[in-house]
C-alpha cells in the first residue's frame, strides 16, 4: 500500500528503527545532562532558577510521550496511540513557551558572570522555532498522513536533541572542528565549530532517517525534505545572529540589560 505521495505508509522493518532512533535520542539527552548536571556544574555550584526544573519535566513528559507513542504503534493499540496523541496538543505549545521563557530567564540569572551567554538566546529560540512548527505540522497531518504525521514529530524531537548532544558528544567532536565556536569572533571563523558542536549531532540522527527511507522506501517523503532544508535554515540563521553585534544587543536588551 502506498499513499498519495506515492510513499508507503509503513515497513516491516519501522518497528525497530523508529525506536532505535528515540533511544538513541534517550542516550544523547541523558548522558548529556548528566555530565552537565555531575560535573560542570556542580563544580561551578550554578543554582538553577526554577522554571529550569519545569521545563526539564515538560520536555522529559513529551520524550516519554513520543516514546510511548512508538511502543504502541508497535502493539498495533492505534485507539491508545491516537487518545494520548492528543496531549501533544497541550505539551507542544507548552514546550515552546516554557523554552523560550527558560532561555530568557537563564540568561538573565547569569548575566554578568563567567556562565552568561547572551547571544545563545538565538540558538534557544531557533530550537523552538523548529520544535514548534514541525510539531504543529505534524499534529495536523495525523489524520490525512501517517508518514508525514511520524516523520514531522520525530524530526521536530531530533531537532531539540542538540539540548543532550551539546552537553556531552559535541565535546567530544568539537577538537576535529577547530575551536569551540564561542570563542571564535566572527561567522567566518566560527561556522564550522558551530556546524560540528550545535548540529552535528542531531543531524547524524536526521541523516540516519533519510538514509532509512531511501532504503526502504526508494525515496525520500516531501515533508522530510522540506523540514530538514528549514531546521538547517533555521539554524544557519541563528548560528549568524549569534555572532551579530546588533543581536547582542537586542538579546542584552531581552535579559533587561
Amino acid at each position: 500500500m502506498i499513499t498519495k505521495n506515492n510513499f508507503a505508509p509503513s515497513h516491516p522493518s519501522d518497528r525497530n528503527f523508529f525506536l532505535t532512533l528515540m533511544l538513541l535520542v534517550w542516550a544523547a539527552i541523558i548522558s548529556g545532562f548528566t555530565y552537565d548536571l555531575m560535573v560542570y556544574q556542580a563544580a561551578r555550584g550554578f543554582q538553577f532558577p526554577s522554571i529550569v526544573h519545569i521545563h526539564a519535566l515538560v520536555f522529559v513528559a513529551w520524550l516519554v510521550l513520543f516514546s510511548l507513542q512508538i511502543i504502541l504503534i508497535r502493539k498495533n493499540n492505534l485507539q491508545l496511540h491516537k487518545k494520548l496523541g492528543m496531549a501533544a496538543a497541550f505539551l507542544i505549545p507548552l514546550m515552546v513557551i516554557l523554552g523560550i521563557m527558560t532561555a530568557i530567564i537563564t540568561e538573565t540569572v547569569k548575566f554578568g558572570t563567567p556562565d552568561a551567554n547572551t547571544p545563545f538566546l538565538s540558538i534557544m529560540f531557533g530550537d523552538m522555532l523548529v520544535f514548534g512548527s514541525l510539531s504543529a505540522a505534524g499534529f495536523y497531518f495525523r489524520k490525512s498522513d501517517s508518514p508525514a504525521h511520524k516523520r514531522l514529530l520525530l524530526l521536530a524531537t531530533l531537532a531539540i536533541s542538540d539540548a543532550g548532544f551539546g552537553r556531552g558528544f559535541s565535546y567530544i567532536v568539537a577538537p576535529y572542528f577547530g575551536k569551540l565556536y564561542w570563542t571564535c569572533t566572527s561567522y567566518s571563523e566560527g561556522f564550522w565549530p558551530y556546524i560540528g558542536f550545535q548540529l552535528l549531532g542531531p543531524l547524524l540522527l536526521i541523516l540516519a532517517l533519510g538514509i532509512y527511507d531511501l532504503i526502504t522506501r526508494k525515496r525520500l517523503h516531501p515533508v522530510y525534505i522540506v523540514a530538514v532544508l528549514w531546521w538547517l535554515c533555521i539554524n544557519l540563521f541563528t548560528g549568524w545572529l549569534y555572532f551579530n553585534l546588533a543581536w547582542l544587543k537586542i538579546a542584552t536588551h531581552i535579559v533587561g540589560h
